[in-house]
């Protein structure tokens, strides 16, 4: 999967309060599976109008990630 696949998932299922998002890690290691690659990423939300509650976040954040699995992408913890 490609990174530009990854950031157009999180554009389109971050919902109305994201308000951006950056690749800040890639890493090819012992840890993870030869052929794949794990990436990070630092996602913000944001409200002009109220403090965003854990439920606002959770929910977009469950959207990107059911998103993501669909793309085969797996979460590592």
């Amino acid at each position: 999967v490609l990174a530009g696949e990854i950031e157009e998932m999180i554009v389109q299922r971050g919902g109305k309060h994201l308000e951006s998002f950056k690749l800040f890690d890639i890493y090819e290691g012992n840890q993870i599976e030869e052929g794949f690659k794990s990436v990070a990423y630092k996602i913000v939300f944001r409200a002009s109008d109220r403090t965003l509650e854990e439920a606002d976040i959770t929910k977009a954040m469950d959207k990107i990630l059911k998103g993501l699995q669909e793309l085969g992408i797996e979460l590592r913890g």
